[in-house]
Parts: C-alpha cells; sequence; structure tokens
C-alpha cells in the first residue's frame, strides 16, 4: 500500500488557497462536515515519481497547519516526518538500485552487545547494513535476548524513526539475522 491521504482543513491562513492547488494536483475530495467546516483530501500514489513530488509540495506546506493529517492506510503520520521521509525517498527513485541510497552499515554497540544484521544475498557480497539511512540513529536497543524478535524489533525502530511506511521498507524479508553476539568494551 503506497497511497498516502493528505487530509487539511479550509481555513483564513494566508497559505490556504496554495495547499488547496497543491492538492488539487490529484483528485481533490471536499467534504462539508459541518456548516463552517469543510474538509479536503487528495491522495497520492508513491510509486510514481511525479505524484512523489506533488506529495513532498504538499507536505511542506502543510508542515506548519497543525490540523493537518496524512493517512497510509488507517494509520496516521506525522506530516513533518512524512515531509522529512519524502525527502529521502524522492532521490532514492532516481538511482539503479534504492538499496545503494537507503541502506547504512551499522555496529550497534550498547555496552555489552554487538547486533549485525545482514542482507540475504550471495556469498561474494554479503554486507553488514540497517535497512533505512533516517532510522539507522533509533536502532538502539535491538538485542538478541529481548523479549521482542529481533525482526519485531527492527520494525519498531523503524516506526520510532517514522519511516516504517516508507515504500522501500514494505518488504523486510530480504534482511536476515547473521549473527549476534555478546562483546565487552
Amino acid at each position: 500500500m503506497n497511497l498516502h491521504t493528505f487530509r487539511f482543513r479550509q481555513s483564513q491562513a494566508v497559505d490556504f488557497y496554495w495547499n488547496l492547488e497543491l492538492a488539487k494536483r490529484r483528485v481533490l475530495r471536499e467534504s462539508k462536515i459541518h456548516l463552517n467546516i469543510v474538509i479536503y483530501e487528495s491522495a497520492f500514489d508513491l510509486l510514481n515519481p511525479i505524484q512523489v513530488s506533488h506529495a513532498l509540495s504538499l507536505a511542506k506546506a502543510l508542515a506548519l497547519d497543525k490540523r493537518a493529517e496524512v493517512f497510509w492506510g488507517n494509520t496516521s503520520l506525522v506530516v513533518v516526518d512524512v515531509c522529512d521521509v519524502l525527502q529521502c525517498y524522492q532521490p532514492s527513485m532516481q538511482v539503479d538500485d534504492h538499496r545503494a541510497h537507503c541502506w547504512f552499515k551499522i555496529r550497534l554497540t550498547l555496552n555489552l552487545t554487538v547486533t549485525r544484521l545482514e542482507v540475504a544475498a550471495d556469498e561474494s557480497t554479503k554486507s553488514f547494513v540497517f535497512p533505512c539511512r533516517r532510522a539507522a540513529s533509533h536502532a538502539y536497543g535491538i538485542h538478541y535476548e529481548h523479549p521482542g524478535t529481533v525482526y519485531d524489533q527492527l520494525d519498531s525502530a523503524l516506526w520510532r524513526a517514522g519511516t516504517r511506511w516508507c515504500p522501500w521498507l514494505a518488504d523486510l524479508t530480504e534482511i536476515r539475522l547473521i549473527n549476534v553476539e555478546l562483546q565487552t568494551e
């Protein structure tokens, strides 16, 4: 699911009409929920580079609107996070292999543990990576002896960073745990 729906209210703000014009780049739905309250919705498909550009423009415009919302399916996202992730996602669409842009070599050293994740690939091209450059700083605390599985902890780190909805992170099956070892510093 790569459809993101932006929702905002009619307002007296100076930039309201600009937001409305940006939202019109896709199908704009208008709902009157009260005599004086009109809600506007516009959905963007993030697999289309042109729509990504339009979604980024709208996200930047709505970043200061406290009542604006963005939805990915039934999940509500933070508009500022959407703006940040789209700024990362857009250039990743311009390279042949998005992993060259997104994946980040990481070594977590938190007191006694080192967690390493490996890309499921042939033996000659193995490398240790975290699947999202933006979320790498939120990967703290991933530990083999944690009550949750390492994959659930990885998923949690991506949600903490606000990047789990990125289309490149839809399928995490190509990442597998190969080694978790104890190390003292």
